[in-house]
């Protein structure tokens, strides 16, 4: 279930509008959310893109039920700038007292579509004092984030043009340069074994009103480490784009100040895509999330 709460204060995502035909939300790209390119992609928005499909399922419920996201698939398409205001829009697809699933169309101010998605939201029995407390009327009347967002380090490194992906992410887990705004805001580090490896202490801002990570969030996690894995195969001059993505929640990760494993793995890589997999585990071994990307190549060189 996602509500007004620390995880839209931090990626500056608020505007809610809920009406009979759906729900929408704005979010400004700030520099804040840029990675270790200077780049927004798909994990800088994922939290408006999760908060708007679920909450397009919570809204048809007349009372504060608990629900959360059990699937969500994105796609990219104009690419976000800094300074943009992004609008996304979500309508319910299908409506069952047990789920529900919604698609959802993000845009610029020039109406370009920025990304495309579709989720699937479940009703679950559980609750929380938080959520009985929430004035769903409130929340929909908000304008603007409701908190101040946490502190960010904007430092975003020159990356020497002669370096290959790994390199690059030799560097950043070497700290030689910055990891990006994004995996600072995130609490991410980064480590290059045989793949990328990410290490993340949830934050409380990260909570949703149950105590576990906010679905938004977990897409922009896994989504980062799926962009990471994608850096790993480039070569010197080499672009890169996070395509599409395929989050698969099985468990929410409870912020009780344990650690999260994003472990990456390459399943295929062309001259022009490759697709990659992520897992969110837990020092005990619990399975988390799943996830599923392809990343989009411009090569420098021929492959």
């Amino acid at each position: 279930m996602s509500t007004a709460n620390g995880p839209q204060a931090a990626f500056s995502v608020g505007d809610v509008r809920v009406t009979e035909a759906g729900i929408s939300l704005d979010q400004h790209m700030t520099a804040r959310l840029v990675d270790h390119r200077g780049v927004l992609e798909m994990p800088a928005y994922a939290v408006m893109a999760e908060s708007v499909t679920s909450g397009a399922y919570w809204y048809t419920f007349t009372e504060s039920v608990a629900t959360v996201q059990s699937w969500l698939a994105l796609t990219a398409g104009a690419p976000a700038r800094v300074g943009d205001l992004l609008r996304a829009t979500s309508v319910m697809a299908h409506r069952g007292d047990l789920y529900g699933t919604a698609t959802m169309s993000m845009t610029n101010g020039s109406h370009d579509v920025v990304c495309s998605g579709v989720a699937r939201a479940v009703r679950v029995g559980r609750t929380s004092d938080a959520l009985q407390a929430l004035d769903r009327d409130k929340i929909a009347s908000s304008t603007g984030p409701m908190a101040a967002p946490p502190d960010v380090d904007t430092t975003v490194s020159e990356i020497d043009p002669g370096w290959d992906g790994r390199q690059i992410l030799t560097a950043i887990s070497r700290d030689d340069i910055a990891r990006g705004p994004l995996c600072d805001l995130l609490a991410m580090t980064v480590r290059l074994d045989a793949e990328p490896v990410m290490t993340v202490d949830p934050q409380p801002w990260m909570a949703n009103p149950l105590g576990a990570v906010q679905g938004g969030v977990i897409a922009s996690l896994i989504g980062q480490a799926c962009s990471l894995a994608g850096q790993a195969h480039t070569g010197p001059g080499d672009s890169y784009t996070l395509a599409d993505l395929s989050v698969h929640y099985f468990r929410s990760p409870p912020v009780d100040g344990r650690s999260l494993t994003l472990a990456t793995a390459t399943e295929r890589v062309g001259r022009r895509m490759a697709t990659v997999s992520a897992t969110m585990t837990d020092h005990g071994g619990t399975d988390y999330v799943r996830a599923v990307a392809n990343i989009a190549y411009e090569r420098a060189r021929a492959f």
